[in-house]
């Protein structure tokens, strides 16, 4: 867990900082972050019944929107399939990719983009139907495995299938969505993926908790992380704040309630201190002051935005487990302003 927890370190602070770049003064100008998010991934990006998107990912977009512009709503959502999310990004289709993705240095090394930070830890596992769980890994043997093509999993699943002896028959899906849909169908024995996405697609789906299980393990390392490309590295240190903001929030107990009723960070000193600081860097961030407690008011601190998209106070009922703060056990920081 120590380990896990300096290769986190390392990962957030490696990129280097820059003047004012050409991202943000055109976000600025055009009045919108246009955010490059999944098509119906379970707790990331999903539109609610009256066409809304909600998720982790979409609320880390407002997020920024409420940073750079001020107002949360000035964003768009590009729903992207996964073959698609690096091209978009790389062609400024999209000013920002949060679009359930993996960091990994091999994809900053050979792609060209920059990983903002962990917005989620998980890790690779399998659904399967509940009466193949208690077999475990001796259940995809000869088993047809539903994935989603250009994601991690593939090779991590090729890794885990050399290293434990079974053989399987891979069928690809260019998003979540189309490999769950042939999964329910009983297209393939089972589907791999992120552990907590495929837990929330168990729990949305009718009986999905009688009919599946997930194995046991986690079977590799998942920082889910906002993306951007590497030609910019002001708008990359923006979207840092805004992330390390969001921590800070849950870490000092500033919640959203707070900021939108007015109270702001009255009679809490450690919110006070954070809000200052923020406000401090203003400038060379080329962001108008008070941006982080704007973030705090439109999607809430990171716990916040948690528990409503996944946790207690969606409709998934998730644990933390790895993103909790350090201090409850978890392993979610801020890195300090």
């Amino acid at each position: 867990m120590q380990r896990f927890l300096l290769l986190l370190f390392f990962l957030q602070v490696t990129a280097s900082t820059g003047h004012a770049g050409e991202t943000l003064q055109s976000v600025k100008a055009h009045g919108v972050v246009r955010c490059g998010v999944g098509d119906n991934i379970p707790g990331m990006a999903e539109k609610d019944s009256t066409g809304l998107w909600r998720g982790m990912d979409v609320d880390f977009c407002r997020a920024l929107a409420a940073a750079v512009l001020q107002k949360a709503e000035k964003v768009s959502f590009l729903p992207l399939p996964s073959r698609a999310r690096f091209s978009a990004l790389l062609s400024k289709e999209i000013d920002i990719l949060s679009r359930n993705t993996s960091l990994t240095l091999g994809r900053e090394a050979q792609i060209g983009v920059s990983f903002v930070g962990p917005l989620l830890l998980t890790g690779q596992s399998f659904l399967v139907a509940a009466s193949d769980a208690p077999k475990g890994l001796a259940c995809l043997d000869k088993a047809s495995i539903c994935l989603v093509r250009g994601s991690t999993h593939v090779q991590n699943l090729e890794d885990l299938a050399a290293a434990k002896g079974f053989s399987y028959q891979p069928q690809m899906h260019d998003s979540i969505e189309l490999a769950t849909e042939a999964f329910l169908k009983g297209a393939c024995t089972a589907f791999t993926g992120d552990a907590l996405v495929l837990a929330a697609a168990q729990k949305h789906t009718p009986g999905g908790a009688e009919r599946f299980a997930l194995l046991p393990n986690i079977y590799s390392k998942e920082p889910i992380s906002p993306v951007v490309r590497q030609d910019d590295n002001q708008w990359l240190l923006v979207l840092k704040c805004v992330l390390s903001a969001l921590l800070t929030a849950e870490e000092c107990g500033l919640t959203q309630e707070a900021m939108r009723s007015g109270q702001g960070a009255a009679g809490n000193a450690a919110a006070q201190s954070f809000l200052q600081r923020t406000d401090s860097l203003s400038k060379s961030l080329g962001l108008e002051p008070g941006w982080a407690g704007r973030v705090v008011a439109a999607t809430g601190n990171y716990g916040e935005m948690f528990e409503r998209n996944l946790g207690a106070n969606s409709a998934y009922k998730l644990d933390r487990g790895y993103n909790k703060l350090v201090r409850n056990g978890g392993l979610m920081f801020a890195l300090p302003f």
